[in-house]
């Protein structure tokens, strides 16, 4: 049986834990901090709040979902002082900052996610090339091979930070099929395509937690390119975690928290948490991949990346 890499995280040193957690101001610790989270990436968010809360019983982490250009709209016009959003400021965000510089604000990078493809688990196509995904989105290829029905494409609101970073890699910026379902949470969009069977949508990976097996998760790829020379030519590659930390996989973007708090307050604590032992922990059970701690490859012969 062929072998699968998975990801393996490792656990540094009690001591490193107590760094984080244990020698910090009280200050950072009690005190409540508005955070807007980019829809797409917001149930694995809010984990790591309820697990910051429940360590810090005087803090409060008041989560405001809302969808990417959103929330990244309300930080530079500094309604909202903390945000995580699934893309990196784009360069037309970023003149903005720089026309003001007396705007202090900085950046962590606190892990990786996957735009997932899916559709119907009775669909019986599992791999799609890049080129057949562009147009099955942009509306020039309309019908399944499989079956010639019409295909129903699903994507998510006009803000939503799956659409822009989607459509930037994989379509040109081209815009979607004005037969497109718009969708306006990922959860509902996850449900639309498992109850349509000639359905195709695209969500971050957070939302297939659980769900995997109700759908079909479509591998990707480009018949003639490999990502690099220990891989076979052609070969099409699902949003695994493995895939993703090597590159592998297609469509992947960084998760970002973006802060203009100053000084040591919740907002401070929070944003030690989230990329410390325990934020990337759970980033790493939800199916992302952490990013400020080390992981390692480890072979398997399971058909599914294992967590370990």
């Amino acid at each position: 049986m062929k072998s699968k890499m998975v990801i393996v995280f490792l656990i540094l040193t009690g001591t490193l834990l107590a760094g984080c957690d244990q020698r910090k101001p009280l200050v950072t610790t009690s005190g409540t901090v508005t955070v807007e989270v980019d829809e797409s990436v917001s149930n694995v968010v809010k984990h790591i709040a309820s697990g910051f809360e429940q360590s810090y019983p005087d803090a409060k982490i008041d989560i405001r979902v809302v969808e990417g250009r959103e929330a990244i709209t309300n930080f530079i016009n500094d309604s909202v002082k903390v945000i995580v959003s699934a893309r990196a400021f784009n360069d037309e965000e970023l003149d903005v900052l720089k026309r003001y510089p007396d705007i202090e604000w900085k950046s962590y990078r606190c892990a990786i996610d996957a735009i997932a493809v899916i559709g119907h688990r009775s669909n019986p196509q599992k791999e799609l090339r890049l080129t057949e995904l562009d147009s099955i989105f942009q509306g020039s290829l309309a019908r399944w091979k499989w079956n010639g029905k019409l295909i129903d494409v699903a994507v998510g609101d006009v803000n939503s930070s799956v659409n822009e970073v989607f459509r930037k890699k994989i379509m040109n910026n081209k815009p979607f099929t004005l037969s497109a379902a718009r969708i306006l949470s990922s959860d509902s969009l996850v449900t639309y395509v498992e109850n349509n069977p000639n359905a195709i949508g695209i969500v971050g990976l957070n939302w297939l937690r659980g769900r995997e097996d109700q759908l079909t998760v479509f591998a990707l790829g480009q018949p003639g390119v490999r990502p690099d020379t220990t891989e076979p030519v052609g070969r099409f590659y699902t949003p695994h975690q493995a895939h993703i930390h090597r590159n592998y996989y297609p469509i992947t973007r960084p998760v970002y928290l973006y802060s203009r708090a100053y000084g040591y307050t919740v907002a401070t604590g929070f944003i030690a948490h989230i990329t410390s032992i325990h934020g990337q922990q759970r980033f790493l059970s939800e199916g992302l991949v952490p990013v400020t701690m080390p992981i390692r490859l480890v072979e398997t012969t399971s058909k599914q990346v294992q967590i370990e």
